[in-house]
This record gives C-alpha cells, sequence and structure tokens, in this order.
C-alpha cells in the first residue's frame, strides 16, 4: 500500500505542485479582491458624505443671505390700485426719513422727500380764511378729475375706480402754478403718486396742497400771498400718464378733505 502511494506521488508530483500552485495563487487573488473592495467601498462612502456636507453648507449661506434681507430695508412698491390711505401710507414712511435728517437724492431715486414739516419756523400771525373770498385759480385749466369722496370716479392710467380726495385740473408741463390765498408754506415733499408737493396754511384750519409740481420756488416757512408762484406744472408721475400733465389740488378744513370747488368762488 505505501509502496503504490509513493509510486502514485512520484509518479503525479508535478501535475500535484502545479495544483497546489493554483490553489495558492487562486486563494491570493481572493484576498486581494477582498481588500479591494473594501477599500473602494469606503472612499464611496466618503465620496457620498461630501455633497451631504456641501448641502449643508449650502443651506447656511442661502439662510444668512435671506436673513441679511429680511433684516435690510425694503422698498416695496405702493399697490397701485389701492386707496388714498396706502398712499398716505407710503407719504408718511418717507416724511419719518426727512425727520431723522436722512434725505437722500441719486438720479434716479425720484421718490426722496424733498422736505418735511420744518419745526422751528415762525408761523404767520393773523392768516385767516372764510372759504367765501375772492381766490385765485392756481391754474386755469379744464377739470381732468373732479373731488369725489362719496363716490368712485374712474382713473384712466389705473385702469380702476377709486374716490379722489382732490382735484385734477388739465395744464401743459411748465404752466406756473400760483397760491390761491395768502398763507404760510408748511410742508414740502415727494411722493410716488402726486410727485413733489406744496402745502399752505390759510388759516382758520384751511390747508391748500398743491401736487405734481416742479422747481418749486418757495421753503418751508415762507409766507406766500394771493397770485404767489410755488412753482411750475411738472410732467405727470406713472399714476397719471394717460390722463395727461395737470395740476393736483386739495383742500382740507380741520384735517378733513373738502371739495377744492366750495372755495374756488372766483369771478
Amino acid at each position: 500500500m505505501k509502496k503504490s502511494v509513493m509510486e502514485f506521488l512520484k509518479a503525479n508530483g508535478f501535475y500535484l505542485s502545479f495544483g497546489v500552485g493554483v490553489v495558492a495563487l487562486v486563494v491570493a487573488l481572493a484576498v486581494y479582491n477582498v481588500n479591494t473592495n473594501k477599500e473602494e467601498k469606503q472612499n464611496q462612502e466618503i465620496n457620498l458624505n461630501e455633497p451631504a456636507e456641501q448641502e449643508i453648507a449650502d443651506a447656511e449661506g442661502t439662510e444668512e443671505v435671506q436673513e441679511t434681507i429680511l433684516d435690510g430695508d425694503m422698498d416695496v412698491p405702493m399697490d397701485m390700485w389701492s386707496t388714498r390711505d396706502v398712499a398716505e401710507a407710503d407719504t408718511e414712511e418717507t416724511e419719518e426719513d426727512t425727520v431723522a435728517g436722512n434725505t437722500e437724492e441719486s438720479g434716479e431715486d425720484v421718490e426722496a422727500v424733498i422736505s418735511n414739516q420744518a419745526a422751528g419756523y415762525e408761523p404767520v400771525e393773523g392768516l385767516a380764511f372764510s372759504g367765501v373770498e375772492e381766490v385765485t385759480m392756481p391754474v386755469l385749466g379744464n377739470t381732468i378729475l373732479p373731488y369725489s369722496m362719496d363716490t368712485t370716479v374712474y382713473f384712466q392710467t389705473l385702469g380702476t375706480y377709486r374716490c379722489n380726495p382732490g382735484m385734477l385740473l388739465q395744464a401743459p408741463s411748465g404752466t406756473e402754478v400760483a397760491s390761491i390765498w395768502h398763507g404760510q408754506v408748511i410742508e414740502k415733499k415727494h411722493t410716488k403718486e402726486y410727485g413733489t408737493m406744496v402745502t399752505v396754511d390759510l388759516g382758520s384750519g384751511y390747508t391748500a396742497i398743491y401736487g405734481q409740481l416742479e422747481d418749486v420756488r418757495v421753503d418751508i416757512g415762507d409766507e406766500v400771498w394771493k397770485d404767489t408762484i410755488l412753482g411750475v406744472v411738472a410732467e405727470p408721475t406713472a399714476y397719471y400718464e394717460k390722463e395727461g400733465s395737470h395740476l393736483y389740488f386739495e383742500v382740507r378744513k380741520d384735517g378733513e378733505t373738502i371739495n377744492p370747488m366750495e372755495i374756488l368762488q372766483v369771478e
């Protein structure tokens, strides 16, 4: 038996050695592949984590930008379909900037307030107005839009019906605008809807407001007289492009708007 095994090993030694070598090679390749796959898997895990970390960083950056925008002063455009209350809210905001001494003028920034009601000027004594005086018309022209607070009127540019706290008097741009009566300039400002506006205290609770002006020739605190030129008619603002150039004229009694035609009793 022993002799048979020895003869078999002697006769087939080459083949046995070759087989053992092949097995050893296969085992080595298997071990190499296992290690290689393990390293690739680790690398893939690292690569997969990198985009997630980048997305987190990007999200944090976006949140910072959003916070910066929200903390900044946003200039929210006025709703062109709003009532006068919204327009006055816009005016109040620009007035606060002026009081703080932050009035700015920069090229296209036409919404900057020119000036607000000044503190410290000496009020003119003896101002009196009863509403029945023979006043001067601020400009001579047809009425484009009448005063209307009890019902709405159609605004062509805005394409909507709304109340009108003043009246629009047609006049070419460059037309001189006169003070209707003796008074004192108490306010001068610029709004999106009515452009440059001058307010004159007539006394006895009456005030006259002139809008859509340019080349204003009076300052806050100035005393004006009947026929004093306040400025000239400007090109209309974007709210009134289709209505054409005009003077916006408003009258108030004790802070409430009244129909300007009640005092424009011109003979």
